[in-house]
């Protein structure tokens, strides 16, 4: 058991570095394993298959990864007393999230409406799973189409998110990303570009270069810098970031997949 353990906690530690390929990789062998010595619905066979749903998604399989949550999700509720579990939450977060990214985006925002209401009276408003909550409540109502009062919705958040977990922890800066985000998308690109490229020198001190987030965000910068700015630094610098897409992505991740597209239209 405690190689499993470890094996799950590496598998872990090298997603969150980055590399989901190799996280998923690991832990689809870890589950074959866990389901023949331990049984398909042990616990720990349960959490190893929460892994997997959790990056399946971030590998760009989000209906997949959805399909995969919602099972975990009716074990878990059929196996818990207590429907305000910490991991009830978490497979509710992630089920919201895949369902956003699969093409539904009004249902997400209801799903984490709900999760917010919940998680707020369950641990309070302040508390950063709270935060988390109304940030994916904010971006999911912009994807589906209320723009101007999801960006409203963001700054109040980020005044919050400074005060709650600091101007470095990595909540805060994917505020500061939706807010560089929408305001383009509400017909500011110059302002965005420079949240955007204010957030990038950020997330670099913060997450390292290669971070997926800090990767998204220079592909923000060198996109908006080739159409609003400098033509060819632009490209330049959209073409410096395909080789690091594909390696750390993988060659047919969603971002890799727009990075291709973005240079293709140069």
């Amino acid at each position: 058991m405690a190689l499993l353990r470890e094996r799950h906690l590496s598998a872990s530690t090298i997603g969150t570095a980055g590399n989901a390929a190799a996280a998923l990789k690991l832990l689809t062998g870890l589950e074959a394993d866990c389901r023949t010595r331990l049984g398909d619905e042990a616990w720990f066979t349960l959490v190893v298959r929460h892994g997997v749903a959790y990056w399946t998604g971030v590998c760009g399989r989000a209906a997949q990864a959805g399909q995969l949550t919602l099972q975990l999700l009716t074990v878990y509720r059929e196996r818990l007393d207590d429907h305000d579990h910490h991991a009830l939450r978490l497979l509710r977060d992630d089920l919201a999230r895949w369902t956003g990214e699969a093409g539904d985006p009004g249902d997400a925002a209801r799903r984490y409406a709900e999760l917010r209401r919940d998680t707020e009276r369950a641990l309070g408003p302040d508390a950063p799973e709270t935060l988390l909550a109304r940030h994916n409540t904010a971006y999911w109502s912009a994807a589906d189409g209320a723009r101007t009062r999801a960006l409203a919705d963001f700054r109040a958040l980020l005044d919050d998110e400074y005060r709650v977990n600091g101007p470095a922890h990595p909540h805060t800066l994917a505020v500061r990303h939706n807010i560089a985000y929408w305001t383009e998308a509400e017909g500011d690109p110059r302002g965005a570009l420079t949240l955007f490229a204010e957030l990038l020198h950020d997330r670099v001190a913060a997450l390292g270069r290669e971070h997926p987030h800090t990767l998204l965000n220079a592909f923000h910068v060198a996109r908006l810098t080739r159409h609003h700015e400098d033509a060819s630094a632009g490209t330049a610098g959209l073409a410096e970031l395909l080789p690091v897409f594909t390696r750390v992505f993988a060659d047919d991740h969603p971002w890799t997949r727009r990075l291709r597209r973005e240079l293709g239209a140069v």
